[in-house]
């Protein structure tokens, strides 16, 4: 029964490869630059990034995902560049990525408030081993190799203060045909939107909240719904609860070792029947901003 339920997993797994085909993540708060263009430059410094995903720890060929990024302002701030590597693997499916961000942004009023909008461009490769699964007819078309590198493009709008930030975006806008190699099993990517929304809540001189959400549309997907809330404690340790529709919940922990660097995790307990054949999702973030000289020294951690 055991191996009945990985197999469906996979094959599942498989299906929303035409349908939800980003990386998703529990620590969404912090990794907006996957989805959102806009978001390159944003925190005044150059930042670098890196998180990693295990899901349904202890079943075979479940999804692993990795991300790594980098962005910084340019031009007095007013613009901001961005690249991120994306890795992606669900049983004999893999896809790497490659993505260039860029960001303008225009200064609404004198009280903070900032509306950026972005552009990028980015290189997608997707290797579909079919063929390795074990089936009765090796030769049937629907389990042949699929092998597609896709050029993609996408833009968004973010806006943000000090104490608050929203944004919309859809990072791949091109729908392009994906096809097995012997031309059969032909598909397409689909267009993913994307809404995120952040506030933090000043409690006491100690305690601060920071709830957020992002939502993702996608043709022929259920509408994913993520909200999280943390609790910062003196800017230092951080500790939340999260929520995914009809999905999972979880725990996420945090620490600012210093006003730059940020390590944290994250545990996901799944809803779906899922949850007796896997000891849930774990994942880990890594975040530095780099200081240097000729800018402002950061008084306090960055929250977004």
């Amino acid at each position: 029964m055991k191996k009945i339920i990985v197999v469906l997993a996979l094959l599942v797994s498989i299906g929303k490869l035409y349908a939800q085909q980003d990386v998703q993540f529990t620590h969404y708060m912090y990794n907006t630059l996957a989805v959102n263009p806009a978001y390159a430059g944003s925190r005044g410094m150059l930042n670098a990034s890196l998180l990693g995903r295990q899901q349904w720890v202890g079943m075979e060929g479940a999804p692993s995902s990795k991300t790594f990024f980098v962005h910084s302002p340019i031009a007095s701030e007013n613009m901001g560049l961005g690249f991120s590597v994306v890795s992606d693997k669900v049983g004999p499916i893999r896809q790497t990525g490659l993505v260039a961000n860029y960001s303008y942004t225009l200064k609404i009023n004198e009280n903070g408030h900032k509306l950026a909008m972005g552009i990028s461009g980015s290189v997608n490769q997707l290797n579909a081993n079919l063929s390795a699964l074990k089936v009765n007819d090796q030769t049937d078309p629907a389990f042949q190799n699929t092998q597609k590198t896709a050029p993609n493009f996408g833009a968004g709008l973010y806006y943000h203060t000090d104490k608050w930030y929203t944004g919309v975006s859809s990072p791949k806008l091109l729908q392009t045909a994906i096809e097995s190699n012997n031309k059969t099993n032909i598909s397409q990517m689909v267009r993913h939107y994307y809404f995120l929304a952040g506030y933090v809540i000043t409690l006491s001189d100690k305690f601060k909240l920071k709830p957020a959400t992002m939502i993702k549309v996608t043709k022929n997907a259920p509408l994913t719904v993520d909200i999280s809330a943390e609790v910062f404690h003196q800017d230092k340790l951080s500790a939340g609860l999260m929520y995914r529709l009809n999905d999972s919940m979880g725990a996420l922990i945090g620490y600012n070792f210093t006003n730059t660097f940020k390590a944290g995790l994250s545990y996901d307990y799944t809803l779906t029947k899922l949850t007796n054949y896997n000891s849930g999702t774990m994942e880990i973030f890594l975040s530095y901003d780099f200081q240097f000289k000729d800018q402002h020294r950061i008084s306090s951690p960055r929250y977004f």
